[in-house]
């Protein structure tokens, strides 16, 4: 039998953009601007205290406090126009995630590929009843994909569905 590799016209090709992507909850935007809020607060309060003090001349905290106060613009556009973007779909092989606004990801999980799935919850997260899905594969140590943002029903059935399409029964017992 000797090896071919025929190639594939691009029009033959699936096109998963024909799937209804699902909303992240809307309540994970408040949980991202309380993350966001709480690091810039520390981050702000930093080059505002340097102003008290002889020795730092006045230009270095007003140069960080410029780039902070940049930084902090380019973050708060990431969220509020990329939070939209932010969506998830089933297929029948595979699970799609989608974010990003400035850096725009779009990744596609076949399910014969995930070795484990966990679901996660930090302490923020259960203050807003918010839940993580983690997807890992092959030579991931952080998860191959992550979906933030999910309510605990949904999250538990995206691990059921996972688990059930990756789940491989042994029929010779």
């Amino acid at each position: 039998m000797s090896f071919k590799n025929l190639e594939i016209p691009i029009s033959e090709l699936p096109d998963f953009k024909t799937v209804d992507l699902e909303s992240i909850q809307l309540r994970y935007k408040k949980l991202i601007w309380l993350n966001e809020i709480s690091v810039f607060i520390f981050l702000f309060a930093l080059p505002i205290s340097a102003f008290f003090f002889d020795k730092v001349p006045v230009w270095i905290p007003v140069v960080v406090l410029s780039i902070l106060g940049l930084i902090f613009i380019l973050r708060s556009i990431e969220i509020e126009k990329g939070f939209p973007i932010r969506k998830f779909g089933v297929r029948q092989h595979d699970m799609i995630y989608q974010s990003g606004f400035f850096y725009f990801t779009e990744t596609v999980v076949p399910y014969n590929r995930i070795q484990h799935v966990e679901i996660k919850q930090g302490p923020l997260s259960r203050l807003f009843s918010l839940y993580s899905l983690r997807l890992y594969t092959a030579g991931a140590s952080s998860g191959d994909l992550i979906i933030d943002g999910l309510d605990k029903v949904t999250a538990q059935k995206l691990k059921s569905k996972v688990l059930d399409k990756t789940t491989v029964v042994d029929e010779s017992d």
